[in-house]
């Protein structure tokens, strides 16, 4: 998962760069999030200090009116923090680029405010684009787990990951239900959770979070995904291709 942050002296912009790129995280089914968007450039560092988050995404005003640090002074105290980031610059003074670089601020893009919203809405999506194709190439990949570990209110329990097929919403609010190749298990849970638990698995649907590995069939027609025990679940119209697609490579 992409963790993005904005920070703008502007709530009306941070309002608008949060909508573009949450429609397109949505669209293109990307693992990435908005995560934080603050007015404030030490509400920013805090909670990256707390959260210890790597290889995060940073659009930032260089021009903070009402804070301490400026935008570039902000990047140089991510990048202590956060060695991998990414760092965007939005601002309308285009000639503050030549600054970041005497100052070695390693920048993904510099983004001018005054080109039209058209224009800054494509200018972030291809960032977007770019941020995560590096952060996948810099950032070490954490081992991926065995199992997965829950409570489902009576007993600790522990499946192999080779063994679960998808997780589902439950008709419970909170809840989830996990089929795997024998048997249905509920618990409380959230599906966006498990995802950030198991980014090797695939939204299928808001609603299910797929294990690629499992799946035998998709049928286009239907949108119905078809497992080995002969489980089935719905995937989306729109996800159909992309999930084709990850099989396809996975099998590469």
């Amino acid at each position: 998962m992409v963790d993005i942050f904005l920070c703008d002296d502007k709530q009306v912009l941070l309002d608008s760069y949060e909508e573009i790129i949450t429609a397109y995280i949505q669209q293109n089914i990307l693992d990435a999030q908005v995560r934080l968007k603050t007015k404030n450039g030490y509400d920013l560092l805090i909670f990256l200090q707390e959260s210890q988050t790597q290889g995060g995404v940073y659009f930032l005003d260089i021009d903070l009116e009402n804070d301490v640090l400026d935008g570039m002074e902000l990047a140089l105290k991510i990048r202590e923090l956060d060695p991998y980031a990414q760092i965007v610059f939005v601002s309308t003074h285009d000639e503050l680029l030549m600054e970041t670089i005497q100052r070695r601020i390693n920048v993904l893009n510099f983004i001018l405010k005054d080109r039209g919203l058209a224009q800054v809405r494509a200018d972030i999506q291809a960032t977007i684009n770019d941020a995560i194709t590096l952060r996948q190439q810099q950032v070490p990949l954490a081992e991926e787990p065995a199992h997965f570990e829950y409570d489902d209110g009576l007993s600790f329990e522990k499946v192999a990951i080779q063994e679960i097929n998808y997780f589902e919403t439950a008709y419970k609010a909170r809840h989830v239900f996990l089929h795997s190749d024998h048997r249905l298990s509920e618990f409380v849970g959230k599906i966006v959770t498990i995802q950030a638990q198991l980014p090797q698995f695939f939204r299928a649907h808001k609603s299910i979070l797929v294990n690629p590995d499992k799946v035998v069939r998709i049928d286009k027609e239907t949108h119905q995904v078809i497992f080995a025990n002969g489980d089935t679940c719905d995937v989306s119209y729109r996800r159909i291709e992309a999930l084709l697609k990850l099989i396809q490579a996975d099998k590469c």
